[in-house]
This record gives structure tokens, C-alpha cells and sequence, in this order.
């Protein structure tokens, strides 16, 4: 299979068919399907699991010996919850008052919605309920699709896209495992980024003492490509067209797409997380970078 078809086959299943990536069940889908993409170019895969509950726990998936390598690159594939307004990249705060407030305004919608429908069924059904009857099967279908939903809400899921955020980062850690068999690169696929930084300290406490750490994230986004850190090639920044932020005190490497609002603010708009297009060129800046 030519690498363009292989790709398109990739965005096909991790934009469709794997696109939730929030529960532990749908974790474990997603990972049990890019190990499989992986295998054929890549055996030197490894699934670790913490922060272990009786139901769940979290994983990460590296590929090559982490502690040997010299470069790390890496991305989370977790879905981000549903949140009000733009994305603020690095503003733990600011992401998790709008997810808060996203949570709490569709909850009372849906709970508002649930009562105003019980409303109807005691003025309108009751009197003429009978036990098997269409309007009872429609009713009781009605009432599962609600609390099925409700559930979906009140953890931030549903229907949001999330190709820019954070597909577009797994589809360009894939291509680059893909092209890339150096010894001295390994990859990892974080859990628990999108809402925090766990899954990079779990990689960080396997991660050799000198690796380089580079952080991938809305790649595919429509906005311009900000590298933050201090190891990178400020030449080939510049023939690639990459804007450089220098940052001394920066033990990670980031590479994202977003607009600087102001210094050192970095935003995507609601229009750029929700696309339904990858930004192609901004994913060649990426293999270019690391080939």
C-alpha cells in the first residue's frame, strides 16, 4: 500500500471510527488499533499502564527504547472534553473554568429537557398507558437516548470534532514512526494530556537524563506552526517557516499550530477546532523537521 493511501486510510479510522478516545473502553480500542497500524514497520512497541482504579487505569504507548534515546516525540491522544469558547494552549486554568462551565450549562439543559419531557408524558400519555404499545417502546427508547446522552454530557463528551485537536498530532506521530527508524528517536502516544500533563511525567520518568523532548499538538490546525523551546535548528525554523520562541527555562520542546494572540499567548479559535480539513501543509513542516 503506497504511503498516501496508507494515510488517507489512517484519517479514514482515527477520524471515524476511533474519534472518541475518552472512556477506558475506547482508549483501549484506539491503542489496540495503532498497534496494529504500527506492527508492520515497528516492533519495539510498549503499552504502559498507572494510575491504576479498580475499573480503569491510564496508558501510554512508546515505541523504541525511551531511556536509550537521544530524541523523544511525542503527542496525547486522549479527547479533550467539550469546553466554551477558544483553546488557550499552556492556560490549565483558563481550559478547565470554560470545560466547567460547558459541563454545568448542558447538564441543566438536558436535566431542564428531561423534566419538561416527563411534563408532557404525565399530561398528554399516562392516562392511555399500556404496557405493550408503540407509544410505551417509544417512550422507553426515548428515555434510554436521554440518559445515554446525559451521561455523555455530564463528562464533556458528545459530538465535537476533534481532528485539529488532537488527531491531526496522532496522524503526524504515525507517519513520522512510519519514515523514521533511528535508533536514537522514540515516540510516544501520551494519555491525560488534552486535560493535564500526566502522561508526560509517566514518559518523562522513563525518558533517558539528556533526551530531547519535542510535544506535538493541532498540527493540522489552520494557524500558523510555533515551535517553543530550546533545541531547536533555528535555521531550518526559518526555511520551513516556523516561528521561533526561544525558551531557555523550557525542559520541553513544543511544537503546535495556534495564533499568537499576544506574547506568549497562544489560541485557537473555535472555527480552527472545529475543521473539517487537515492543514497538509503545515503536517509536511513536520516531517520535514524531523526527517
Amino acid at each position: 500500500m503506497e504511503k498516501t493511501e496508507l494515510f488517507r486510510d489512517w484519517l479514514f479510522r482515527y477520524r471515524y471510527v476511533y474519534r472518541s478516545r475518552s472512556t477506558n473502553k475506547s482508549k483501549q480500542r484506539f491503542l489496540k488499533a495503532i498497534v496494529t497500524d504500527i506492527l508492520p514497520f515497528r516492533k519495539d512497541i510498549q503499552v504502559v499502564e498507572y494510575d491504576h482504579t479498580k475499573k480503569t487505569a491510564a496508558r501510554n504507548l512508546y515505541v523504541g527504547d525511551l531511556n536509550k534515546a537521544k530524541r523523544i516525540i511525542c503527542t496525547y491522544y486522549d479527547t479533550p472534553p467539550q469546553h466554551f469558547g477558544d483553546y488557550r494552549l499552556f492556560d490549565r486554568r483558563e481550559q478547565k473554568r470554560k470545560t466547567s462551565q460547558f459541563i454545568l450549562s448542558s447538564s441543566l439543559v438536558m436535566i431542564l429537557l428531561g423534566l419538561f419531557g416527563t411534563w408532557i408524558y404525565i399530561h398528554f400519555v399516562s392516562e392511555s398507558f399500556s404496557l405493550i404499545s408503540w407509544q410505551t417502546i417509544i417512550f422507553a427508547l426515548i428515555i434510554g437516548f436521554y440518559f445515554l446522552l446525559l451521561n455523555k454530557v455530564s463528562r464533556g463528551e458528545g459530538f465535537q470534532r476533534n481532528l485539529t485537536r488532537n488527531t491531526s498530532s496522532v496522524l503526524a506521530l504515525l507517519s513520522l514512526i512510519v519514515d523514521t527508524n533511528q535508533a536514537s528517536t522514540a515516540f510516544a502516544f501520551l494519555d491525560e494530556g488534552a486535560y493535564g500533563e500526566r502522561g508526560l511525567a509517566v514518559m518523562r520518568d522513563s525518558a533517558g537524563p539528556n533526551a530531547q523532548i519535542y510535544y506535538l499538538d493541532s498540527i493540522g490546525a489552520d494557524a500558523q506552526i510555533q515551535a517553543v523551546g530550546q533545541h531547536f535548528n533555528e535555521a531550518q525554523l526559518e526555511h520551513l517557516e516556523i516561528n521561533y520562541h526561544s525558551e531557555d527555562s523550557c525542559s520541553i520542546n513544543y511544537l503546535f499550530s495556534a495564533e499568537e494572540a499576544q506574547s506568549q499567548v497562544y489560541v485557537l479559535s473555535k472555527k480552527q477546532l472545529k475543521q473539517n480539513e487537515l492543514n497538509m501543509s503545515n503536517m509536511q513542516k513536520v516531517f520535514a523537521l524531523f526527517s
